[in-house]
């Protein structure tokens, strides 16, 4: 009698191991997706773009309205960078790769093309810096020296 028991429990042993790793993966699934959900509810996002990650940095500093109207004319200006960017600096980056992609190509166009490209573009920046400066002369040191340390934090700068 016992062995007429312990057939049919060894036909059904496989199926209870594929059943237990089947719950068992979707327990493991589960409980990821649940701390997943957590996890995004308590991590703040990433700031996407300067102007994003610098609006945080002010919003840390206590501003006085003097500074608040500087670091507002500093967002501003960064905000615009991306469409300045777009409208004088796109163009000559296409123009330098169509002189690339002539077929009698010449080099010293092609680089004088990318050359200007990369000056409009460093000129762009130049602006935008220029404002962050004007900015920074409105803190107080302390401030000032909260400013760079978020900013060298948020902007994972490297030694």
């Amino acid at each position: 009698m016992s062995m007429a028991g312990a057939a049919p429990r060894q036909r059904n042993w496989p199926r209870f191991r594929l059943l237990s790793a089947v719950l068992a993966g979707s327990l493991v699934l589960n409980v990821l997706f649940v701390a997943g959900g957590v996890w995004s509810r308590v991590e703040e996002p990433a700031a996407r773009g300067p102007d994003r990650r610098f609006e945080r940095i002010g919003a840390q500093l206590s501003l006085d309205p003097a500074q608040r109207a500087a670091f507002d004319n500093f967002i501003s200006e960064l905000r615009g960078r991306g469409d300045k960017v777009q409208q004088q600096v796109a163009p000559l980056y296409r123009s330098a790769w169509d002189a690339a992609g002539k077929p009698a190509m010449d080099t010293a166009e092609v680089m004088r093309a990318f050359e200007a490209a990369f000056d409009e573009r460093l000129r762009v920046n130049r602006e935008a810096t220029t404002r962050m400066l004007d900015f920074l002369t409105t803190l107080l040191p302390e401030q000032r020296a909260r400013f760079v340390a978020l900013a060298r934090e948020r902007g994972k700068w490297r030694k």
